[in-house]
């Protein structure tokens, strides 16, 4: 068998051969995966360098976000102290006495209460800025409108709201204790009052330190008596579980009991005799 004789020279180039294709395989499978692992971590380590730069700056302005925390909670404060924690009847005909007391000349002639209304999507919020916002856009009624109601001798808005009475507090569904939620009380009331005696309840409607907005009201001018007549719905907002202590209402010089049941309603406090309110 004849053996194959490789010259010097062709020993040099295989050599030279095998050495190249040494070389591009350490490339291919050594060198260039150790390439892309060093690319992805100076991809990592730049993300990082970006994240802490981040939290650096975020440390920094710390001081700047719990400042506007505080303000924020003193903000909720603020909104959670327009709102009593609970409305009852004996709240609302306190809130009604105040606007009578507080108008030159504006009487209420009948009152039907609907309580416990809920404010929608007001359930579930843990905060009261939720539940409050939504009460706290309240109806800035203006002069220039009542203006042009009562002017108008003959214009009624018919604004009638059907509303029925309900016991105070009774609600069917049962809401959690630590859960902030809004309500109303739709308060529907007819009147008797002077233009002037009109302007100054709305007045005092929308400056009221419990949120109270009026949704609908209807004036009609009275040419036998010269007064206006008509019809209002107030919407009373108030927000339960908020650390506020509900008081309920005292109401002085207030008629106790009767000497005749069947008789004229006559009470006595203080020694002065009180004629029966009309609510």
């Amino acid at each position: 068998m004849n053996k194959i004789k490789i010259s010097d020279s062709d020993k040099r180039l295989l050599i030279i051969f095998f050495a190249i294709v040494l070389l591009a395989c350490s490339y291919f499978f050594v060198f260039n995966k150790g390439m892309n692992k060093a690319s992805e971590l100076e991809a990592q380590n730049a993300e990082d360098r970006a994240k802490v730069q981040q939290m650096q700056q975020m440390e920094a302005s710390l001081p700047q976000v719990k400042e506007k925390i505080e303000n924020m909670k003193q903000t909720q404060a603020d909104i959670i102290a327009k709102y009593p924690s609970d409305m009852t009847t004996e709240k609302a005909n306190e809130s009604l006495q105040d606007y009578e007391d507080h108008s030159s000349d504006f009487h209420i002639t009948d009152i039907t209460f609907a309580m416990r209304m809920p404010l929608v999507g007001a359930a579930d919020t843990t905060a009261a800025g939720s539940s409050t916002d939504a009460a706290d856009s309240s109806t800035e009624t203006a002069d220039g409108t009542t203006d042009s109601a009562a002017d108008d001798t003959s214009a009624t808005t018919d604004t009638t709201a059907d509303t029925q009475s309900t016991e105070d507090g009774t609600d069917d569904a049962t809401t959690d204790a630590s859960v902030v939620a809004g309500y109303y009380a739709s308060i529907g009331i007819r009147y008797e009052a002077s233009y002037s005696g009109l302007k100054e309840m709305i007045a005092y409607v929308n400056e009221f330190k419990d949120r109270t907005t009026i949704t609908q009201f209807s004036a009609t001018f009275d040419d036998a008596t010269g007064k206006l007549t008509g019809e209002m719905t107030l919407n009373m907002y108030y927000i339960t579980n908020t650390g506020k202590d509900y008081v309920p209402p005292v109401f002085d010089f207030m008629p106790k009991g009767v000497s005749n049941i069947f008789g004229n309603t006559i009470g006595t406090t203080q020694g002065d005799s009180v004629e029966n309110n009309s609510y």
